[in-house]
C-alpha cells in the first residue's frame, strides 16, 4: 500500500477533527470563512488549501494548526 498524498491525509485529520468536534461542514464553513464546497474538497483530498486556509480551519476547530501540519508532513516519504 502507497503512501497517501499530503492533501489526503491533511483532508482527513481535518474531517476526523470536525466529526469528533460534532459539528457539520457547514457550521465549519460559517466559522473559517471558507466555502462549504472548498472544504468538502480539502476533506476529500482533492483541494490544496491555502497556509490561510489551514489556520482558519484549526482556530475554526480550536486547535494547533502546526499540528495538522506537522502530523501531515510524517506521513510524506521521508517525513521525520
Amino acid at each position: 500500500m502507497g503512501r497517501l498524498h499530503i492533501n489526503e491525509v491533511l483532508g482527513a485529520k481535518i474531517k476526523r477533527l470536525r466529526q469528533e468536534a460534532g459539528i457539520t461542514q457547514a457550521t465549519l464553513s460559517q466559522r473559517s470563512g471558507l466555502f462549504r464546497t472548498h472544504l468538502s474538497r480539502i476533506e476529500c483530498g482533492t483541494a490544496n488549501p491555502t497556509l490561510t486556509a489551514i489556520v482558519a480551519i484549526a482556530v475554526a476547530l480550536e486547535v494547533d494548526p502546526a499540528m495538522l501540519l506537522k502530523e501531515s508532513a510524517l506521513s510524506m516519504p521521508g517525513g521525520q
